[in-house]
C-alpha cells in the first residue's frame, strides 16, 4: 500500500470528481421528477414497473418486495399513482381476483422524455470536451475498470429473503400497519358523525358511529393477533409515548407558526398544547398506578 502523499492526493481528486459527477446526474434526475409532482419513492416505483413489469405488470406484493416496502404502504403508494394517472390496475388473466399494476401511456411518455433529457445532459457536459480529451478520458476509464475488481452484488434473494421467519415478520408488519389504518378510520368516522349530528343528519350519524364501533372491534382483533390486544400495560405505555410525540410536534409547530399570538391558528395550537400536556400527565399517572 503506497504511503506517497502525492498518490493519496491523486486518489482524493478522483473521488471528488466521481462524487461531483454523481451529484450532477442526481440533480438532473430530481429536476425531471419535481415538475411531474412525483416523490422519489413514487418515481422509484414507476422505474421498477418500467424495468420489470412492462409486459405483464406487477402485483402489489411483487412491487413491495422490489421496493422493500410493506404491503399496505405499497398499496397506498399505488393508489396515489393511480389517482394521478401514472399507473392502472388490471385484472390478472390467471386469477381475476388479483390485480396487476401497469404503467399508463403518461408514464411511458415520462420515460421516453427521460432518455431525451439524458442525451441532452451528456451533450451539454461530456460534449464540451474536445475529441482528444474524450478519447483520453475513455481510455483512462477503461483502464481503471480493468484494474478494479468486478463488483459482486448480493442477489435479489439475498436482499429479500423469503424464509419462514422473514415472511412471518413481514406479515406482522402488514397487520400492524392495517391496525394503524383502522384507527385512523375510527377517528375520521367519529368526526363525521359529530358533523352529521350538528346538521341534523341523525341517520347518517348513527351509521357512522356504528361503522366506527366495528372498526374498533376489527382493530382489537388485529392487535390480539399480534399479541398486544389485551396487554393494558403495553397499550398504556404506547399511548403515553405517542402522546409525548404529538406534544413535541405541537410545540415545534407553534414555535414556527408565522402568526401573531392573537391569531385564531395560534390560539388553537396553544389550546392543543395545553390539552396535550393534560393528557400526558393523566396517561403517565394511570400508567404509574398500574405499574407501581
Amino acid at each position: 500500500m503506497s504511503k506517497d502523499p502525492e498518490f493519496h492526493n491523486e486518489i482524493d481528486v478522483v473521488m471528488r470528481v466521481m462524487r461531483h459527477a454523481q451529484a450532477a446526474v442526481r440533480s438532473r434526475f430530481v429536476q425531471e421528477v419535481v415538475p411531474n409532482r412525483l416523490t422519489i419513492v413514487q418515481f422509484n416505483a414507476l422505474q421498477h414497473l418500467h424495468w420489470y413489469g412492462r409486459d405483464t405488470g406487477m402485483s402489489v406484493s411483487e412491487l413491495g418486495e422490489h421496493l422493500g416496502l410493506a404491503h399496505n404502504t405499497t398499496s397506498g403508494l399505488v393508489s396515489r399513482l393511480e389517482r394521478h394517472g401514472w399507473v392502472v390496475r388490471r385484472k390478472c388473466d390467471k386469477d381475476r381476483r388479483r390485480a396487476r399494476i401497469q404503467l399508463t401511456p403518461q408514464s411511458e411518455k415520462l420515460f421516453r422524455k427521460g432518455v431525451e433529457h439524458a442525451a441532452d445532459f451528456w451533450h451539454s457536459t461530456f460534449g464540451q470536451l474536445s475529441t482528444q480529451e474524450r478519447e483520453s478520458l475513455i481510455e483512462s476509464l477503461k483502464r481503471l475498470k480493468q484494474v478494479m475488481a468486478k463488483p459482486v452484488w448480493p442477489s435479489y434473494a439475498q436482499l429479500h429473503p423469503r424464509d419462514a421467519d422473514h415472511l412471518q415478520k413481514r406479515f406482522e408488519t402488514d397487520l400492524d400497519e392495517l391496525a394503524q389504518a383502522k384507527l385512523k378510520l375510527v377517528g375520521m368516522r367519529l368526526i363525521l358523525a359529530q358533523i352529521a349530528e350538528k346538521q341534523n343528519e341523525h341517520e347518517l350519524a348513527a351509521y357512522l358511529n356504528q361503522a366506527a364501533s366495528e372498526e374498533i372491534r376489527h382493530t382489537n382483533q388485529l392487535l390480539s393477533l399480534l399479541g398486544r390486544g389485551e396487554n393494558m400495560e403495553v397499550l398504556l405505555s404506547a399511548l403515553a409515548h405517542e402522546d409525548n410525540v404529538v406534544y413535541e410536534e405541537l410545540v415545534a409547530l407553534l414555535e414556527t407558526a408565522p402568526h401573531a399570538e392573537e391569531d385564531e391558528e395560534s390560539t388553537l395550537l396553544q389550546q392543543m398544547v395545553q390539552d396535550s400536556q393534560r393528557y400526558k400527565r393523566w396517561f403517565c399517572s394511570v400508567y404509574k398506578q398500574t405499574n407501581p
